[in-house]
């Protein structure tokens, strides 16, 4: 199912995708400054998406460094990305 991507992580993606297929940070990847983005969780949230994938881990999130996955570029160029019907209902039950 096609789900339009947040503006705030569209701008996160777009992040990623300057990179040039490098290996980003996740302190770079902080790219608006609020209570949503200061724990590190909307990086595991992009990562279970599957927009975005782990290449170093680290126990916290913005220590680790992300590449885009196919999905995640796709939505960065679009804005849009294809989600597995029951990965969205997982995300979804997360919110509430």
């Amino acid at each position: 199912m096609q789900v339009p991507v947040r503006h705030t992580d569209w701008q996160i993606l777009r992040a990623v995708a300057r990179g040039k297929s490098k290996p980003v940070v996740g302190t770079k990847l902080r790219v608006v400054q609020s209570r949503e983005t200061k724990d590190g969780s909307f990086l595991t949230k992009l990562v279970d998406m599957g927009l975005l994938e782990v290449v170093q881990a680290k126990a916290d999130p913005f220590e680790a460094t992300y590449r885009l996955t196919a999905v995640g570029a796709e939505a960065a160029e679009y804005g849009l990305c294809e989600v597995d019907f029951e990965v969205f209902k997982k995300l979804r039950a997360q919110k509430s």
